[in-house]
């Protein structure tokens, strides 16, 4: 079974002896604040008898504890509040959390759909590439076709103007011969 020990008070103006179980400096502090809150009623009604100050000071110790327990109330339900906001919050963030791992999800697939993209680009670029090349090819070939068509119709008109040339001297010489035949004939 627990001691007890005597504690000596004094509370306006009068002596007590308390008997306390291991809560002296409790008894104590609790003791010196209803002293304070009687001698301060007392101070406020100085011709007021011991009852009516013990009243009175009953009456501001029970408006402060009802104060503080409404306080207490109030403070209680903000943090219910408060804990029904930090988990709707919780909430809205596994939400997003799961919105964000879809997001990077699609973000892979278009990473991968991007890279075959670019490989087919890079293949197209190739391809594009031997084209030009083949045609820069064919340019080339044309344009040495070409001058070797007009080297060729050169020649063909040389030797035409030749064969002409040629020609009127055959022309010139059957004329003549044929004058000359003529005046042999006459």
């Amino acid at each position: 079974m627990p001691e007890h020990t005597i504690i000596e008070l004094r509370i306006l103006d009068t002596d007590f002896s308390l008997k306390a179980k291991n809560n002296e400096e409790q008894i104590k502090l609790v003791s010196d604040y209803v002293n304070r809150e009687l001698e301060s009623v007392k101070a406020a009604n100085p011709f007021t008898n011991h009852i009516r100050i013990a009243i009175l000071g009953c009456m501001n110790i029970a408006e402060k504890l009802l104060t503080a327990q409404e306080e207490a109330k109030n403070s209680e339900l903000a943090k219910i509040k408060e804990i029904g906001e930090i988990s709707i919050v919780k909430e809205e963030m596994h939400t997003l959390d799961t919105l964000l791992e879809k997001e990077k999800d699609k973000n892979v697939v278009l990473a991968e759909e991007k890279e075959l993209i670019q490989s087919e680009i890079d293949e197209k670029d190739e391809l594009l590439n031997q084209y030009r090349e083949h045609l820069r090819q064919s340019k080339i070939e044309s344009e040495a076709n070409r001058k070797t068509i007009l080297e060729l119709q050169n020649q063909l008109f040389e030797s035409q103007i030749e064969l002409v040339k040629v020609n009127k001297n055959h022309i010139e010489k059957d004329i003549f011969k044929s004058i000359e035949d003529k005046i042999k004939i006459d």
